[in-house]
């Protein structure tokens, strides 16, 4: 990938190195270490950070975070940060009472239940080191975390949340007294209390924002492209002082792709968006697709609306989706009748004929091949641009 990072996700990615060399900085400093143990924990973080960040782009670009490669890993980031806080409060706390259940919990939420583990584990050895914990207790954290992470999945299906509270509630209490009599051979009821409370207020915190947290994580895309289509987004307010001809076709070009793409069962929200910023890269002018592609990453758009804008007119590289081909024949018909509206093009029935002469062309010259257009799909589309009553006066 020879692409530049988006600012947004670049942003983030410092932000979760910085908390993690803090976080480590602030415990070598509590317990005096020297320069050499410090060092030493600045190269145990280069370790962790470059199997977190390296699992983090693998898993966006693999569908894995919020099932979309667009994750800029603001709210990872933010629940990290405050994961980040909780583990410096522990630090002050007797030994095998930091929640490592409730944070993998709210980790694997967030992102998954693999970058929930690395995270977690991560948090766990670094407070066992501090406060000189030893195997029974780093191990009791081991085994918590494994079932917060893996309840955070399961619990995503609400008949199974009862049931994992309850099993989430059993275990973080159990787990660290037995590790802690087989660490001393004795039980104490202040741990007891200790992980009963935190227990408590993982459940409480949960159940406040469980809803909230998992419909962000699902319908984040949906969310994200709502908002790159409102008025008072940015790129929208530029593409209407650029021109508002412009502006025009684009918001035209999006209404219809959407509606062609609800007649053959495309995803309607890429071809909205990718149709109303189509021809992005005019802002910056030339070269336009490079400089398209450009913006939609700083903006961190999803890689299917980037991989349309590549594909823009054709010109590079041919449709490769149903929703790249919806939005070009679209484009194309409008640029057609715009181009010739000058020309007495007035009555329907021309403007018929300029359209099934302008898809046919197009298709007779084997655009849409790669796009996974079926002849019956490209009909249906065809016939519903030529029933679409819209004005093309870009003057509206």
């Amino acid at each position: 990938m020879g692409e530049k990072m988006p600012k947004n996700r670049f942003r983030h990615y410092c932000a979760i190195v910085l908390m993690t060399i803090c976080l480590s900085l602030l415990f070598a400093y509590l317990n005096g270490l020297m320069m050499d143990g410090t060092v030493s924990y600045l190269f145990i973080n280069a370790v962790y950070l470059a199997v977190l960040l390296y699992t983090l782009e693998t898993n966006r670009i693999h569908l894995r975070i919020a099932n979309n490669s667009f994750n800029h890993y603001g709210m990872i980031a933010v629940c990290y940060g405050i994961c980040c806080i909780v583990v410096t409060g522990c630090y002050f706390l007797p030994a095998f009472t930091f929640p490592a259940a409730g944070i993998a919990l709210f980790l694997g939420i967030c992102s998954n239940i693999e970058i929930a583990t690395i995270s977690s584990t991560f948090l766990c050895l670094i407070l066992c080191m501090a406060t000189g914990g030893n195997f029974y207790e780093f191990a009791a954290y081991i085994l918590l975390l494994f079932t917060g992470a893996q309840m955070a999945k399961t619990m995503q299906e609400k008949k199974y949340r009862l049931w994992g509270c309850m099993i989430l509630t059993a275990v973080s209490v159990a787990v660290p007294m037995l590790f802690y009599y087989l660490s001393y051979a004795e039980s104490r009821l202040s741990l007891l209390f200790w992980n009963s409370a935190f227990a408590g207020f993982v459940l409480i915190l949960y159940h406040i924002s469980a809803d909230r947290l998992y419909d962000k994580t699902a319908y984040s895309k949906i969310d994200f492209i709502e908002k790159i289509l409102k008025e008072d987004y940015p790129l929208v307010q530029d593409m209407k002082n650029y021109s508002k001809a412009e502006y025009v076709h684009a918001m035209k070009v999006a209404t219809i792709a959407r509606k062609c793409a609800a007649e053959i069962g495309a995803d309607e929200m890429i071809a909205t968006a990718a149709g109303f910023y189509y021809r992005l890269g005019i802002l910056e002018g030339e070269p336009f697709i490079e400089n398209g592609i450009h913006l939609a990453m700083e903006k961190c758009f999803p890689d299917a609306i980037i991989k349309i804008l590549s594909e823009y007119n054709g010109e590079e590289r041919l449709p490769t989706s149903k929703e790249s081909a919806i939005v070009h024949m679209v484009d194309a018909c409008l640029k057609k009748i715009e181009l010739l509206m000058g020309n007495n093009l007035s009555s329907s029935w021309n403007q018929d004929m300029v359209i099934y002469q302008t898809l046919n062309e197009l298709s007779a010259t084997g655009i849409y091949d790669e796009s996974g257009l079926s002849m019956n799909q490209f009909l249906k589309l065809r016939e519903l641009l030529v029933r679409e009553e819209i004005s093309y006066d870009n003057n509206d």
